[in-house]
Protein backbone atom coordinates (compact mmCIF):
# COMPACT_ATOMS: atom_id res chain seq x y z
CA UNK A 1 0.00 0.00 0.00
CA UNK A 2 2.73 2.61 0.43
CA UNK A 3 3.97 2.35 -3.02
CA UNK A 4 0.76 3.49 -3.81
CA UNK A 5 1.59 6.98 -3.77
CA UNK A 6 4.99 6.46 -5.21
CA UNK A 7 3.11 4.48 -8.28
CA UNK A 8 0.88 7.60 -8.67
CA UNK A 9 3.66 10.15 -7.92
CA UNK A 10 5.85 8.55 -10.75
CA UNK A 11 3.02 8.33 -13.42
CA UNK A 12 2.55 12.67 -12.85
CA UNK A 13 5.69 13.30 -13.73
CA UNK A 14 6.02 10.81 -16.52
CA UNK A 15 3.06 12.33 -17.86
CA UNK A 16 4.11 16.03 -16.98
CA UNK A 17 7.33 15.39 -18.55
CA UNK A 18 5.60 14.41 -21.84
CA UNK A 19 3.30 17.06 -21.71
CA UNK A 20 6.16 19.65 -22.30
CA UNK A 21 8.39 17.29 -25.05
CA UNK A 22 4.99 17.51 -26.75
CA UNK A 23 5.20 21.28 -26.49
CA UNK A 24 8.67 21.40 -27.13
CA UNK A 25 8.36 19.33 -30.35
CA UNK A 26 5.39 21.36 -31.80
CA UNK A 27 7.67 24.34 -31.81
CA UNK A 28 9.98 22.32 -33.33
CA UNK A 29 7.79 20.86 -35.62
CA UNK A 30 6.21 24.10 -36.94
CA UNK A 31 6.22 25.78 -39.77
CA UNK A 32 5.88 29.42 -38.74
CA UNK A 33 9.51 28.40 -36.75
CA UNK A 34 13.46 27.66 -37.61
CA UNK A 35 16.09 27.10 -35.93
CA UNK A 36 19.70 29.31 -36.99
CA UNK A 37 22.94 28.05 -37.41
CA UNK A 38 23.48 28.05 -33.62
CA UNK A 39 20.81 26.07 -33.15
CA UNK A 40 18.34 28.63 -31.61
CA UNK A 41 14.77 28.34 -32.22
CA UNK A 42 13.08 31.43 -33.77
CA UNK A 43 9.39 31.76 -34.68
CA UNK A 44 7.12 34.58 -36.71
CA UNK A 45 5.32 36.83 -34.84
CA UNK A 46 1.63 36.23 -34.79
CA UNK A 47 0.20 36.47 -38.64
CA UNK A 48 3.34 37.06 -39.66
CA UNK A 49 6.18 35.09 -41.46
CA UNK A 50 9.29 33.40 -41.12
CA UNK A 51 12.47 32.93 -43.65
CA UNK A 52 15.87 31.42 -43.83
CA UNK A 53 18.86 32.46 -45.34
CA UNK A 54 20.72 29.40 -47.14
CA UNK A 55 23.96 30.02 -44.35
CA UNK A 56 21.53 29.59 -41.60
CA UNK A 57 20.36 32.81 -40.35
CA UNK A 58 16.82 33.31 -39.87
CA UNK A 59 14.40 36.44 -40.53
CA UNK A 60 10.59 37.59 -40.17
CA UNK A 61 8.70 39.88 -41.40
CA UNK A 62 4.74 41.11 -40.19
CA UNK A 63 3.42 39.17 -42.93
CA UNK A 64 4.14 36.26 -45.17
CA UNK A 65 8.06 35.95 -46.31
CA UNK A 66 10.00 33.86 -48.70
CA UNK A 67 13.42 32.89 -49.64
CA UNK A 68 14.66 34.13 -52.93
CA UNK A 69 16.77 32.54 -55.10
CA UNK A 70 19.68 35.26 -54.49
CA UNK A 71 19.47 34.13 -51.02
CA UNK A 72 17.24 37.32 -49.73
CA UNK A 73 14.23 36.84 -47.22
CA UNK A 74 11.72 38.95 -48.52
CA UNK A 75 8.09 39.41 -46.43
CA UNK A 76 4.80 40.97 -47.07
CA UNK A 77 4.72 44.69 -45.29
CA UNK A 78 1.18 44.44 -44.80
CA UNK A 79 0.45 42.74 -41.32
CA UNK A 80 -1.01 38.67 -42.15
CA UNK A 81 0.09 39.78 -46.15
CA UNK A 82 0.76 37.38 -48.90
CA UNK A 83 3.59 37.02 -50.93
CA UNK A 84 4.08 35.27 -54.38
CA UNK A 85 6.07 35.01 -57.31
CA UNK A 86 5.10 37.19 -60.89
CA UNK A 87 6.00 35.14 -63.95
CA UNK A 88 9.10 36.06 -64.08
CA UNK A 89 10.20 35.25 -60.81
CA UNK A 90 10.13 38.57 -58.77
CA UNK A 91 8.39 38.74 -55.31
CA UNK A 92 5.20 40.36 -55.13
CA UNK A 93 3.88 40.68 -51.98
CA UNK A 94 0.87 42.74 -49.79
CA UNK A 95 1.69 46.21 -49.19
CA UNK A 96 4.99 46.04 -50.87
CA UNK A 97 8.05 43.82 -50.68
CA UNK A 98 10.44 44.78 -47.23
CA UNK A 99 13.55 42.60 -46.31
CA UNK A 100 12.66 40.00 -43.53
CA UNK A 101 14.57 41.18 -39.80
CA UNK A 102 15.58 39.21 -37.56
CA UNK A 103 14.47 41.65 -34.69
CA UNK A 104 10.94 40.49 -35.82
CA UNK A 105 11.23 37.47 -34.66
CA UNK A 106 10.46 35.61 -31.63
CA UNK A 107 12.90 33.24 -29.34
CA UNK A 108 11.51 30.12 -28.59
CA UNK A 109 11.12 29.41 -25.12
Amino acid sequence: MPYVWLRWLLRSLLGASLCVYSLWSLAQDDPNCKKDSEGTLWCAPVDGGIGQRPNGEVFCGVGQCMNMTNGAVVCAAKEGGRTSLNYIGQAVCAGNCVPGKQALCVKAK
